[in-house]
């Protein structure tokens, strides 16, 4: 039976790739507003079940307009608190010099849709803004996340010191580790010892590694998977703050590829890790079972952050790099929907230490970003590294610092 015209204008709502993808017979991550595919080679991305959006046309109005139409886009009430009373107002700060404007990590997350993995379309927030705001909005953003970039920065030396960093757990790789991370590890320890004059060996070295590693096929394993991902990030994070232009370069090529590891994660991620449907306690003795769980738990939590921090870092970077070019988050960040917080349990070596702070801690899941329960019941020794990374960059270093001296902590 032919379809009508009333049909053949509003195609099924599940159809989902847009006409590239579908001409190609390729997969489509639904992006919007380009999926990644037709971002990397450049043409034009166009979704039969999608007006095509019209850019914002604008006249150029006043950087002190703009910026105060930025931070409201950028930072819209955050999720599960009251309103900040008027003295702590964020604007008060914004104009006439800019108050950091990354705000709430609302921005980043989409809703669900009845499809998996659909992507949320974000507004053009970038488009038609004049050359001279592009300074105002990185150094604003660069004061956000200070703390969170240094913490960055410290990623690969804590790899080689503690065998984890805030997204890869301690205990992950302690049996045994698989390819990429032992090649991974051996360059963070070559790259601490860099000095003027092992420097370029060391990062000719560290690319030859990378270099290899993107041309192996992606592994199915879930295990290798994760930590193909972690290696990934490890080198970005080495290759985009040395300060070596090439290298900068170098790992801007290779996004695609972190991208791709992450997405390919995601099908063995769990987000289930609800308090609710987890047991009460576990077991001290025999600590088999609790063994067993501890594992599982280690695995997925490491899983789960990893995969939030890779969009978190690489939506940070590209904000910092080029704020004037980059368009709204293509809303990846909102896949990782939950994530565990708590310094007791990450921080555990053993199973019986788990246990323990599995029966004796709160601990808080992060869902969508809603930080609300964390800031009103959390503790300071609550909260590791990983969540004061998100936490500095929803509150700023300032209100941070004072949420962790009212908990008796510091940053």
């Amino acid at each position: 039976m032919s379809l009508s015209a009333r049909e053949r204008a509003n195609p099924p709502p599940r159809r989902k790739s847009c006409n590239a993808c579908i001409k190609a017979k390729r997969r489509c991550d639904a992006a919007y507003p380009a999926c990644l595919r037709c971002a990397q080679r450049s043409i034009p991305c166009e979704y039969p079940w999608r007006p095509n959006n019209v850019r914002a046309q604008s006249s150029g109005p006043a950087v002190d307009s703009l910026l105060a139409e930025l931070e409201k886009d950028l930072m819209p009430p955050m999720i599960g608190l009251s309103p900040l009373p008027s003295a702590i107002d964020p604007m008060a700060e914004l104009l006439p010099e800019p108050e950091p404007v990354f705000g709430d990590i609302n921005p980043f997350l989409g809703g669900s849709d009845d499809v998996p993995m659909q992507l949320i379309p974000q507004r053009h927030w970038v488009d038609g803004l004049p050359d001279n705001i592009s300074e105002h909005v990185a150094e604003a953003i660069t004061r956000r996340v200070q703390w969170s970039l240094d913490e960055i920065k410290r990623a690969p030396s804590k790899m080689v010191l503690t065998g984890g960093t805030p997204w890869c757990h301690a205990q992950l790789y302690a049996e045994a580790a698989p390819r990429s991370i032992r090649d991974v590890h051996a360059c963070c320890g070559l790259y601490m010892a860099r000095n003027a004059v092992n420097g370029p060996f060391i990062l000719r070295t560290i690319e030859s590694h990378v270099t290899d590693l993107v041309a192996t096929p992606v592994p199915s394993s879930p295990r290798e998977l994760l930590a193909r991902t972690q290696a990934l990030i490890l080198y970005q994070i080495i290759r985009f703050f040395d300060g070596n232009i090439s290298c900068r370069a170098a790992a801007e090529r290779t996004v695609p590829f972190l991208e791709d590891c992450a997405m390919t994660l995601m099908q063995h991620v769990h987000f289930d890790n609800d308090p609710s449907a987890q047991p009460c306690e576990l077991p001290l003795y025999p600590l088999a079972p609790t063994k067993t769980f501890w594992k599982d738990w280690v695995f997925q939590e490491s899983a789960r952050r990893t995969l939030l921090f890779t969009y978190y870092f690489l939506q940070t970077y590209r904000l910092l790099a080029n704020p004037k070019e980059l368009h709204a988050c293509d809303g990846r960040l909102g896949l990782c929907s939950s994530w565990t917080l708590s310094a007791h349990l990450w921080n555990a070596s053993t199973p019986l230490e788990f246990a323990k702070a599995w029966r004796d801690s709160k601990h808080f899941v992060v869902t969508n970003a809603q930080f609300g329960a964390v800031l009103q019941e959390a503790q300071a020794d609550d909260v590791d590294a990983f969540g004061k990374i998100l936490i500095t960059s929803l509150l700023g270093i300032e209100e941070a610092e004072g949420w962790l001296a009212s908990r008796g902590g510091t940053l």
